[in-house]
């Protein structure tokens, strides 16, 4: 990957990273939020929404093969985020839908707020970073132009399991044969 320089400029909530690459033709940068593909574009410049206060690590691949693979040459994904995706509400009036989330048994919490667009089947939002062994469920909630609540799609509950602890092997020497043999500890 020859990707050369980045260039970061927040404007509020929104970040637009550019990058500069040292590859020549039809070059396509894969674009990932801590880890999270997040897709292709032919453009070397992206935005991403990231909340006021937060920190998040772009990074950018490049490459001129079409046929790159971004999911098996991902980078480290540090930490977890999940990619949330609805259908849209048919309830009627539909302004927006809050997206919530809570953590284990707590209290539910907003994460975004996506506008309704009328001609829009699907959407999809980004989650907060999440814990490790730990439970999330998440809430799309349609709001219409009054402020009443649609019927709600849940996502979850669902542990964020990434890094597990690793198995507990007991190592033994036979020198008799000159075997080594690892077993899991009791």
């Amino acid at each position: 990957m020859s990707i050369t320089s980045y260039n970061i400029m927040p404007m509020d909530k929104v970040v637009v990273v550019e990058v500069v690459s040292s590859l020549s033709g039809t070059v396509f940068f894969h674009w990932y939020l801590d880890g999270l593909y997040m897709g292709v574009t032919t453009a070397s410049s992206r935005a991403f929404w990231i909340d006021a206060g937060e920190q998040a690590r772009v990074e950018v691949l490049d490459t001129t093969d079409p046929a790159f693979d971004p999911i098996a040459n991902a980078p480290d994904a540090w930490p977890a985020r999940r990619l949330l995706w609805w259908v849209r509400s048919l309830d009627a009036d539909v302004d927006h839908y809050r997206v919530e989330e809570r953590k284990a048994a707590g209290a539910w919490e907003l994460v975004s707020t996506v506008r309704h667009v009328s001609d829009r089947w699907h959407y999809s939002a980004v989650s907060r970073r999440l814990d490790d062994l730990t439970d999330y469920t998440w809430r799309i909630v349609p709001v219409d132009r009054a402020g009443n609540q649609g019927t709600v799609q849940t996502i979850g509950p669902e542990k964020i399991v990434r890094r597990p602890d690793a198995p507990d092997f007991e190592i033994t020497f036979n020198s008799g044969p000159q075997t080594i043999t690892f077993s899991e500890a009791a």
